[in-house]
């Protein structure tokens, strides 16, 4: 039976100020926002600023999607087991109270600065608690194993990168002069090495043709001798060509109006245009919409298959969740990984690895049966 409680309703003390405009992101941990509380309870929040670390209770107002189910696969992944939804920390629940332990950087009367909270811009919070360790870190809690096999691969990830940060520095990608040149590169370098790529670009900047309009006028046999470097020209021809004629169609040749649709919806456009696959459309939402979407390759599946963190779920969705739902959602920081992992596969961890030479060997299962 179901208790009414007397004297239920809620009362928001406060509202969330984010640059997160969607459901929390699935490691919100280098998150910055406010709680910025009523100022009628200013002085409540005196001596808040002596703890580290506080406690947030907040009111997830929007409704998830999908609506409730008392079983659920956590965070919506398929390799988890089916378990109940109080098992969970699901945002689709009867009563959707979220609770978060931050770290306080900074207050400013009646605004927290807060680092790591996962709610999103304009959500009400409901309470503001201290985190006493003592009373708030229990040393020899228990957890299923899916959750401590989740913790590993987020410690493995973040460790990966890293040290490859730390051996090859950033690399600042995608070598393109404009987003609609990332476009067409992304369709070019299908099958291809980009220093060919980089010749078929060429002939197409020797001609004034890097744009969706020229694209359209020039008749495919040209296109297509044009971008021969590159390899199958006959079919990227057709395939520029439909992105070009597409692109008129779909925003006028716009791409800033183009890159404001959501990434989920802007994604399904993409996929219906002929030539373009998961990895292309990925390509094109991270480098040149600046959308926080993982981009997974050969080369990435390789690398990550050899350092034994293979998702259980096969298929392009399950390594992109595994990155995805382990770091941090930042476009910035998925470029960077994505481009780290490129030039560890095309100069060490080939299809014969050169396991002496990898910054990665130390936390590699493979390195013992490598023959580099």
């Amino acid at each position: 039976m179901v208790t009414e409680l007397a004297g239920a309703a809620l009362k928001a003390i406060g509202v969330v100020r984010s640059r997160l405009k969607r459901l929390a992101q699935p490691d919100p941990s280098g998150a910055v926002s406010e709680v910025v509380v009523d100022q009628s309870l200013a002085e409540a929040l005196d001596g808040l600023d002596d703890f580290s670390h506080i406690i947030v209770l907040y009111w997830m107002h929007q409704p998830a999607p999908g609506g409730l189910s008392l079983k659920v696969h956590p965070r919506g992944r398929r390799e988890y087991p089916l378990v109940g939804l109080f098992a969970t920390r699901s945002p689709r629940r009867p009563n959707p109270v979220g609770i978060t332990a931050v770290r306080l950087l900074e207050r400013r009367k009646n605004v927290l600065v807060v680092e790591g909270l996962d709610a999103f811009d304009g959500t009400p919070v409901l309470d503001i608690k201290p985190y006493v360790p003592q009373g708030d870190s229990v040393t020899d809690a228990r957890v299923p194993p899916w959750i401590s096999e989740s913790y590993q691969v987020n410690r493995k990830l973040k460790d990966i990168y890293r040290r490859l940060i730390d051996c090859y520095g950033p690399q600042h990608w995608w070598p393109a002069d404009g987003p609609f040149e990332m476009m067409v590169g992304a369709i070019l370098t299908q099958s291809a090495a980009w220093r060919n790529v980089e010749k078929a670009i060429a002939n197409l900047k020797a001609g004034r043709l890097l744009s969706p309009e020229a694209l359209r006028r020039l008749p495919l046999p040209e296109l297509a001798g044009l971008i021969r470097p590159c390899g199958y020209y006959n079919a990227k021809a057709l395939k520029l060509n439909s992105l070009a004629r597409w692109l008129g169609e779909a925003c006028g040749d716009d791409l800033d109006r183009l890159f404001a649709v959501d990434a989920a919806a802007l994604r399904q456009k993409l996929l219906s245009v002929h030539g373009v696959g998961e990895e292309t459309a990925d390509s094109i939402l991270l480098y040149a919409a600046e959308k926080p979407v993982f981009v997974i390759d050969a080369y990435t599946r390789r690398i990550i298959d050899r350092l034994g963190v293979t998702p259980r779920a096969k298929g392009y969705a399950a390594y992109q969740s595994l990155f995805m739902y382990n770091l941090p959602t930042d476009s910035a920081l998925f470029k960077e990984y994505h481009a780290l992992l490129v030039r560890l596969a095309k100069e060490v961890c080939r299809r014969r690895p050169l396991c002496h030479s990898c910054c990665l060997s130390s936390i590699c299962p493979s390195h013992s049966g490598c023959q580099g």
